[in-house]
């Protein structure tokens, strides 16, 4: 039974086993055809269209052209850099010289170049003095070995040393900040108006500085203004307006940027049920400011 149906499998009339010959004629010229292609294209790139080589052959003679260029630029750059680089001539013959009175003329023979005696001319035009040699280095543009080449020939007047040094140094008035005004304030470097304005009014509020590190509590005060006229300002403690601690009532404690609503209201709590301080440092024994806080507060304060 099963020899039989398989037999069916293969059996196939005439028409149809030349159907399949042909089939199998066709494909075996489509694996030849493929094979040779294949065999074919191994290798080189076969180029078909020779305006598409054209357009390849003009594309890398513009590479050859931009690495030319490239190459002239890069040349254009070292030679650039050589020249700079001699910035000054080692002149033949030196002779002593005052920066500081010296003529274009004389820096020129020196060996100074041209954009050398420019700066050094604009820095004396704009007030700047020579006072000792190695001032000659602040001239942008004169290196060390110019400096050094010519170093036993600058010869500064005692004059210009101490009498122009004495000119350049600018007195300043010191400001005392417990008193000063707002157009004093305003002279100080850094603070304009509404710096002034804001000093004063955080001044009122505290009753007084007594270190001039409370400017910097001031609102919008950073520590790059304040260091602009820290050394032009004073402290007077003595103008510091301070709390007797024992007659105060709500309002002048509160007041105080230094004092807020729940240790006012503790002070005044022990003063209603103990009495009157005797001494400051009952207020932190019992825990009505903590140590840091009473050291803060206490150069405002008073006992009586």
């Amino acid at each position: 039974m099963i020899k039989k149906r398989f037999k069916e499998y293969f059996k196939h009339t005439k028409k149809e086993r030349n159907g399949l010959i042909v089939l199998l004629i066709i494909l075996f010229i489509l694996i030849l055809i493929k094979i040779y292609q294949n065999n074919k294209s191994v290798g080189e790139i076969v180029v078909f269209d020779s305006n598409f080589q054209a357009e390849i052959d003009a594309f890398e003679k513009t590479l050859v052209l931009k690495e030319e260029n490239t190459s002239d630029k890069q040349k254009y750059f070292e030679n650039r850099v050589k020249a700079e680089s001699k910035v000054w001539n080692k002149p033949e013959e030196l002779f002593c010289f005052d920066p500081n009175t010296v003529s274009d003329e004389n820096l020129s023979k020196l060996g100074f170049s041209e954009k050398q005696i420019v700066t050094l001319n604009n820095y004396r035009n704009k007030g700047g003095c020579f006072f000792i040699k190695e001032d000659l280095l602040k001239i942008y543009g004169i290196e060390k070995d110019q400096y050094e080449f010519l170093e036993a020939h600058i010869k500064i007047k005692e004059k210009t040393k101490f009498k122009e040094r004495e000119e350049f140094t600018v007195k300043k008035k010191l400001i005392e900040i417990n008193s000063a005004t707002i157009e004093e304030l305003i002279s100080l470097k850094g603070i304009g108006n509404a710096y002034a304005q804001r000093v004063i009014k955080y001044r009122n509020k505290l009753g007084g500085f007594y270190k001039k590190d409370q400017l910097l509590e001031v609102y919008g005060m950073d520590s790059l203004r304040y260091t602009g006229f820290f050394n032009d300002a004073i402290v007077d403690t003595s103008l510091i307006e301070k709390i007797n601690i024992n007659k105060a009532d709500y309002r002048t404690l509160i007041s105080h940027p230094y004092i807020n609503k729940y240790e006012t209201e503790a002070i005044l709590k022990y003063k209603e049920i103990i009495g009157e301080f005797t001494k400051f440092e009952q207020i932190h024994e019992n825990n009505l400011l903590s140590k840091e806080e009473l050291i803060k507060i206490k150069p405002y304060l008073r006992l009586n």
